[in-house]
């Protein structure tokens, strides 16, 4: 029963070593574990001569705080005077200030080999898998620094292009871009960065939406056999198309309670830049009622879906394969508002570049902990849930006998999860060490 009146109670600070983040050196055992750190501070070019950090305090410190919960460069102060991560993490954590000066040297090449290491958790994950699926997506950050260009919703900030795979819930790639960047442009060269992260027996299939028709891209698909459904612009040539599909071939579905109308035929985009005509691939399309019935606008909207997914494959399978488009714009909200992409720090592109690399590192080796250390039914949960029931949580640290202990309280509901956690992550099983 809730108190009636406030408690009283006083304030009073302690020499004890305590700490909020006792699920930090879980994070940091696994990055170790896997190569991470030794990958980080493989990265030449960042220094002109040797510092009191490495380039992986920098990276660590950065996204330990962004796990941890932090939003501002500034909230690495939290880590900074914290006995768990001191002890356990990172024995100095930098300053914010010396964080900004860290960010603000990086170049295109060194933000290239920042990308590689934060595909060093997702490696584990690549691997194993037999069929891989590339989700391609922009997205936009609004933001008010000083080179944020205009975008096409009519704010200023940036356009990030990011490539997600679900099968292994990891971000595969991030081409960080301003503002006023096309979002068709780069989508190729992505998906081709995409393709060497896999071993060669991988079956890949790429999804998009309708930035990513073009011609070129089907035509990449094909040629490395490539499975690949793309949200088709209504061009003239489509709606010609529709137009001739007959009337009995519409059939019906419900999906999340709304009648929908659906129907397959075959469309051939054209002619490549190399004049190679392209062979016909599958276009499915959706048709419902519009929303407004306005005069001079039409009664149905549709949307096609163009394929190259093999006949066996029905057309609900499809339809069903290409909707899930929607996990991917998920994952990239988690992106942005769990691990703080949406909260820029500079006002450089190539700084702002690197920062968004250390947020994609921090997703992926969040997702690597979640998939390698904790039980099943915990893979699902975002990193708000593991915050609050297994990284963020109050603990005492001490030493006895030359060892570092965290003792959490023995009523920890979580106390099993956290010390299979600890084992797992030192695994020689898990990476073959």
């Amino acid at each position: 029963m809730i108190r009636q009146k406030p408690c009283s109670f006083k304030v009073e600070k302690s020499d004890s070593s305590l700490t909020s983040f006792a699920g930090l050196p879980l994070i940091a055992d696994l990055a170790h574990s896997c190569g991470l750190i030794k990958q980080l501070n493989a990265i030449n070019g960042l220094w002109e001569r040797r510092r009191d950090y490495s380039t992986a305090d920098h990276v660590m410190s950065l996204a330990l705080t962004l796990i941890a919960g932090g939003e501002r460069l500034d909230d690495t102060r939290l880590l900074k005077n914290d006995a768990v991560v001191s002890e356990l993490c990172i024995a100095s954590v930098p300053s914010a200030n010396t964080a900004g000066v860290f960010l603000k040297r990086f170049s295109h090449r060194t933000i290239a080999a920042l990308a590689r290491a934060a595909l060093v958790p997702a490696a584990f994950m690549l691997k194993r898998l037999k069929t891989a699926t590339i989700d391609i997506d922009s997205s936009l950050i609004e933001s008010d620094k000083e080179d944020a260009a205009f975008t096409y919703k009519k704010f200023s900030g940036y356009n990030p292009m990011l490539a997600w795979c679900p099968e292994a819930e990891m971000f595969l790639a991030c081409l960080f871009r301003n503002g006023n960047a096309s979002p068709q442009s780069h989508i190729l060269e992505t998906l081709k960065y995409c393709r060497e992260q896999f071993n060669g027996d991988t079956h890949l299939r790429l999804r998009s939406d309708s930035a990513g028709y073009q011609l070129k891209i089907m035509d990449y698909c094909v040629a490395q056999g490539i499975d690949f459904t793309i949200t088709a612009d209504l061009d003239t040539s489509v709606r010609d198309v529709i137009a001739e599909i007959p009337k009995k071939d519409w059939r019906l579905m419900i999906k999340d309670g709304e009648t929908i109308l659906f129907a397959e035929t075959v469309h051939a985009p054209g002619v490549t830049n190399l004049r190679k005509k392209l062979p016909a691939f599958r276009l499915i399309v959706t048709r419902k009622l519009s929303c407004q019935l306005e005069l001079f606008k039409n009664l149905f909207v549709d949307h096609a879906i163009i394929s190259n997914f093999p006949a066996e494959c029905s057309t609900e399978d499809v339809l069903k394969h290409h909707n899930a488009r929607g996990n991917a714009e998920k994952a990239i909200e988690e992106l942005k508002n769990g691990f703080a992409l949406a909260k820029l720090p500079c006002g450089e592109l190539a700084a702002n570049a690197a920062y968004a690399q250390i947020c994609v590192l921090a997703y992926n080796l969040v997702s690597l902990f979640k998939r390698a250390a904790l039980p099943a039914d915990w893979v699902s949960y975002r990193i708000k849930n593991l915050r609050f029931r297994l990284l963020c949580g109050a603990a005492l640290v001490v030493k006895h006998a030359r060892n570092t202990i965290i003792k959490l309280h023995r009523n920890f509901i979580f106390f099993d999860v956290f010390d299979r956690a600890r084992w797992a992550v030192l695994s020689p099983e898990l990476f073959g060490t």
